[in-house]
């Protein structure tokens, strides 16, 4: 008995530098005696302008935590010039973090895993105000250190003072 397939597929990168993923439909015809569908449901992505989506932090077995990072202090975005919570002035390379719930004057050690590289910073602001728990906004010296770009990324980190 011939049956028509409308499968859908989710393609993509593995690539992290490039985490988007596209939709395939293809739509096939088989002889088939009976027919069982799975179905299983396409995820959409949010768009890049748009962070991931974070439930928890999740902590590995030596003490770091996993968490998503964003910068500010960019040129045009208002922050540059401007004193953070602790009174320190916002610069292009200033190595301040803010986190909404950390104390003021915590230092803690940063690693980003697409790049390795490991940097401190010390929490002199508050923030992100954006409804996601547990993630940072990194000064554009710390972004820098870290060897990325602007945009969200996976960082660890730990309180070592």
């Amino acid at each position: 008995m011939p049956v028509t397939v409308n499968e859908k597929f989710a393609v993509g990168s593995n690539d992290d530098k490039s985490a988007q993923v596209s939709e395939l439909s293809v739509t096939t015809t088989r002889d088939v005696e009976a027919a069982v569908i799975e179905v299983t449901p396409v995820v959409d992505e949010p768009p890049a302008t748009q962070a991931p989506v974070v439930n928890a932090p999740a902590y590995t077995e030596d003490g770091w935590i996993t968490t998503l990072a964003t910068n500010y202090g960019t040129p045009g975005d208002g922050f540059l010039g401007r004193s953070t919570a602790s009174g320190a002035i916002t610069t292009t390379t200033s190595m301040g973090v803010a986190h909404k719930s950390l104390p003021l004057g915590t230092v803690i050690e940063l690693y980003c895993p697409r790049t390795g590289i490991t940097c401190t910073a010390t929490v002199n602001d508050r923030g992100p105000y954006d409804g996601r728990p547990d993630t940072f906004d990194f000064q554009m010296g710390v972004t820098a250190a870290l060897g990325n770009n602007t945009g969200w990324y996976t960082v660890q980190y730990r309180i070592v003072g």
